[in-house]
């Protein structure tokens, strides 16, 4: 059972993650000028505004949200979890080496706050694709031990 809670509070930094992004759909502008949120406009310091790439970006977050959440309710399997962390990691890799070429222009303090919080994403996706002890022991495909399961009910 303390998998599926870790599993849930890991899933659960990731949505926050998305969330933090959705508002940029709707005020793109806002958004990209105050991002992120407590006054320092990180976005400004790395290029022009562009609508249509920021409202791209907010509706991958929704998508990614909408299967973050799915993942966050079947935390017992396997296949679906670790297919999730799986894409997140794809992301957060790629987001983390980008962000890190491009520090420069960011106080000391916004640097250990970029950083921190991309690995830290990074690393909560690599979690995600451990599988649990349960599906360790049993070789059986996530359908073999839902049928299993419903045959001892």
């Amino acid at each position: 059972m303390g998998k599926f809670i870790t599993r849930r509070i890991l899933l659960g930094g990731l949505i926050f993650a998305c969330l933090l992004h959705v508002w940029a759909y709707f005020a793109p502008q806002t958004w990209y000028e105050t991002f992120p949120g407590i006054g320092r406009g990180w976005l400004l310091r790395l290029g022009p505004y562009n609508e249509h790439l920021v409202k791209d970006m907010a509706a991958l977050y929704m998508a990614v949200l909408v299967v973050t959440a799915a993942a966050w309710c079947f935390a017992d399997s396997d296949r679906y979890v670790m297919t999730v962390g799986a894409a997140w990691l794809v992301f957060s890799v790629f987001h983390l080496l980008y962000h890190l070429q491009h520090l420069s222009m960011y106080s000391s303090g916004e640097r250990v706050a970029i950083v921190g919080l991309l690995s830290s994403l990074t690393l909560a996706s690599a979690a995600l694709l451990a599988p649990s002890p349960a599906e360790n022991a049993s070789p059986r495909s996530d359908a073999t031990n839902v049928a299993a399961m419903a045959k001892r009910k």
